[in-house]
């Protein structure tokens, strides 16, 4: 099949395109990309309007991962004074947090306010 180079031009723009759409698309994490991700002490899921499991406990140094299973945004806002924020976290993104300190950080979705949890942070033994 012999194309024309418009027809290549085009090819190629929408190969650029869709790669492009793929690398950029869902997770929001707390590590940068020079950086070797963190371990993951726990996987919260976010589907059906809530937070599962809505209670989990980790260590000191521990890592936290929010995967958003919803058809809609959502977010992670940590109570004052944790000042801790995920921003939104689209369907099918993520996002990370690694816990330094020993304490309770409860949290809520700034976006549908009725959505609660809380990580337990533990001094390492």
């Amino acid at each position: 099949m012999n194309r024309t180079p418009v027809a290549k031009f085009f090819g190629i723009a929408l190969f650029a395109l869709v790669a492009l759409a793929a690398t950029s698309c869902g997770t929001n994490s707390t590590s940068s990309s020079g950086e070797n991700p963190p371990a993951i002490a726990a996987t919260i899921h976010i589907a059906d309007g809530k937070f599962e499991p809505r209670e989990i406990e980790i260590e000191v140094g521990g890592s936290v991962i929010w995967i958003n299973d919803d058809v809609a945004a959502h977010d992670v806002k940590f109570v004052a004074p944790n000042k801790l924020h995920s921003g939104a976290i689209k369907p099918a993104g993520s996002w990370i947090q690694t816990f330094t300190s020993a304490g309770n950080y409860d949290y809520y979705c700034d976006f549908h306010n009725s959505m609660k949890g809380s990580v337990v942070v533990r001094p390492a033994p």
